[in-house]
């Protein structure tokens, strides 16, 4: 049994992915969809790529403007679960599911419920809620461990492997069978959602931010991606690694300026 719950190769939302996804393979963006998430697509879902949809990573990701979302059923009885997930949700202005997970496959029988209202998000498992915890304008780092019948434990823009827990909240028992990841019942502006995994046993952690090249390191390669990006005329050459410093949801000079700094600190 593989550490990974879902079954694609990838984390990837887009062409996808999001981990319950496919690959988007080569430079340029081919057909981004949301057809790999194997429990299907409710509303109206767009996987696109920028500059239609902001993105975290490589070259895609999901938006929505209408209750809906996508459904993974990959996971089978399991009962430990750890997810992350990116999300950019900057004009909600009421309270909103943004994540879901459930004991059975109708997704009827809540085990995780993630809320944001436009300015905190609450984390519900069942058996305790957070209070509110406070989330960033642009794109939130969420990240969960979930064990049935214990506990949850999330982090909020910080680094599961790394940082103590932003919380913790006591969790309901109960095997998870499917997760939706989108607004399914109101949403009173537009979600975006990137690089979703979810693993059995091991935090999948942040991604590399500023790898605008997806090499695994940031220096000049970022460099170069981020002015492809930012400054071609018209905009053709996306980057295909991280290259959104700031998380504010678009590429630009300020991001070319994080990376030069990164790659190349000033002295002190």
């Amino acid at each position: 049994m593989t550490d990974r719950i879902t079954h694609s190769p990838t984390s990837k939302i887009l062409a996808i992915g999001l981990s319950a996804a496919g690959v988007l393979f080569g430079s340029t963006v081919l057909a981004c969809n949301t057809d790999n998430w194997n429990g299907g697509v409710s509303g109206t879902p767009l996987a696109d790529s920028p500059p239609a949809v902001s993105r975290v990573s490589q070259l895609c990701a999901m938006i929505i403007t209408a209750p809906g979302g996508v459904k993974d059923l990959s996971p089978s009885m399991e009962d430990a679960v750890n997810t992350r997930f990116y999300v950019k949700a900057d004009d909600v202005t009421a309270t909103t599911t943004i994540y879901g997970a459930f004991s059975d496959e109708d997704a009827t029988s809540s085990l995780v419920n993630v809320t944001f209202d436009g300015s905190n998000f609450v984390f519900d498992a069942g058996a305790g809620a957070s209070g509110n915890i406070p989330g960033l304008a642009g794109w939130n780092l969420v990240e969960m461990a979930w064990t049935s019948g214990v506990s949850m434990d999330f982090w909020v823009n910080t680094d599961a492997n790394v940082d103590d827990p932003t919380g913790n909240v006591s969790a309901s028992g109960g095997t998870m069978e499917s997760v939706i990841l989108g607004a399914p019942d109101s949403l009173s502006s537009s979600l975006t959602y990137d690089a979703y995994e979810a693993r059995r046993t091991t935090n999948p952690g942040p991604l590399l931010i500023c790898d605008a090249d997806g090499s695994g390191a940031i220096g000049f390669d970022d460099i170069i991606a981020e002015i492809n990006e930012s400054f071609g005329d018209p905009v053709s050459v996306l980057a295909e690694g991280q290259p959104d410093c700031d998380l504010d949801g678009d590429v630009d000079f300020d991001d070319l300026i994080d990376v030069i700094n990164i790659a190349f600190p000033p002295a002190a």
